[in-house]
């Protein structure tokens, strides 16, 4: 009877662990929006609530982040009408109430977003090597006040530890679960070399998790009253709720000489499951820039039922990479008879449409439309659980 009671529980692990994988129902094809869609460099997206998304820009030092209201259609996951709504909070947490600001910090190059709660943000910083909560200030003038910098948690991590426009890009918010996930675009400095075409590397990451709920409950003591603290001291106190695990990109395409290339992680996107999409991104643009492209990879991985990889490993043989599934890639390029090049940065999680399938929305970073070749383009791609 045990062994018949073992076998039963065994047969239904294996058929749930099997429910567990997503498939692609539809890939839509990316689209721009000129007449709504003002030029930037946008680079990440949360969704706020109903058809408004808040997308921060990697270029902005006033804006914390602007209002977007993105339309799909409810059968199909296109997308019908995207339109940005200005922004009405500033970097400092003040509204925006039409007078002029300019803060004491510079070089935000703010890369990702997510909504952790009814009342705030955590958005990546790459210029400042940070995550850092943010409050989502109210926008009417009679709405109640929120006290600016209340223990806002933030982690800082030394720019030693990375290369040059290699660290933050990415960030996913389980709300489920409470755990905020991020990883770096790139190798670590003391994990090797950043992935090129002329030496072939396949990117050595490291994503990591954040015991969100746990942080919130010790947020009040780790402060000790405290508003700020040093560099050191804000790591240590962020790696005392942080696990790791060991992620491994796909090696480069090409090997063909660059003038410029960025082989990455360029955002994360959690499922309700408790699983991550990962975008892996690889840009080409050569001195010419006809025949630049971009190719696009999302993988599903399940960390939550994968072995950790602390910080402080190091990578081996027997490093337990996490094992990823690949679920679509597209090309975008740049030749003379097309300009589709995209470098997506961007993603999260839109609606369910009629059928239960879920809505993942991505949009790139143009370089604010460089030269007048690039687009602002948006694009949706339709899961649902297999």
């Amino acid at each position: 009877m045990l062994r018949c009671n073992i076998l039963s529980i065994f047969l239904a692990f294996s058929l749930l662990a099997g429910a567990q994988d997503w498939k692609v129902v539809r890939e839509n094809s990316q689209k721009a929006f000129p007449k709504t869609v003002a030029a930037g460099n946008y680079s990440g997206i949360a969704h706020l609530h109903d058809d408004i998304y808040a997308v921060v820009s990697d270029k902005s030092d006033s804006a914390l982040y602007f209002n977007f209201r993105i339309q799909v259609n409810p059968k199909t996951g296109e997308l019908e009408q995207v339109e940005n709504l200005g922004f009405t909070e500033r970097t400092d947490g003040t509204l925006n109430d039409g007078k002029f600001w300019q803060g004491q910090e510079k070089g935000f190059d703010h890369e990702a977003i997510v909504k952790a709660s009814d009342s705030t943000l955590v958005i990546t910083s790459e210029g400042c090597c940070r995550l850092k909560e943010y409050p989502v200030l109210p926008t009417s003038a009679n709405a109640p006040k929120i006290s600016y910098q209340q223990n806002l948690w933030e982690s800082r991590w030394p720019s030693s530890d990375f290369y040059p426009n290699y660290n933050f890009e990415s960030l996913a918010f389980d709300s489920v679960r409470q755990y905020l996930w991020t990883i770096s675009e790139s190798t670590l400095r003391k994990d090797g070399q950043p992935a090129t075409p002329q030496n072939g590397l396949a990117n050595q990451l490291r994503l990591m998790r954040y015991d969100w709920g746990k942080i919130k409950e010790n947020r009040n003591k780790e402060n000790n009253g405290k508003e700020d603290c040093s560099e050191q001291e804000s790591r240590k106190k962020a790696s005392r709720y942080m696990t790791a695990y060991a992620y491994q990109m796909d090696q480069p395409s090409t090997h063909k000489k660059a003038d410029i290339y960025v082989m990455g992680v360029s955002e994360l996107c959690a499922l309700p499951d408790g699983q991550l999409l990962v975008l892996e991104r690889e840009a080409f643009i050569p001195k010419i820039k006809i025949g630049a492209f971009c190719k696009c990879k999302l993988y599903q991985i399940n960390p939550l039922n994968s072995e950790e990889f602390a910080l402080k490993e190091k990578f081996s043989s027997d490093t337990p990479f996490l094992k990823k599934r690949l679920l679509a890639e597209w090309k975008t390029g740049l030749s003379l008879s097309k300009r589709s090049f995209a470098n997506y940065e961007g993603m999260c999680l839109g609606p369910k449409l009629e059928d239960g399938s879920q809505i993942v929305i991505l949009l790139s970073d143009s370089q604010d439309q460089y030269a007048g070749v690039l687009k602002d383009w948006f694009k949706t791609i339709v899961i649902r659980k297999e």
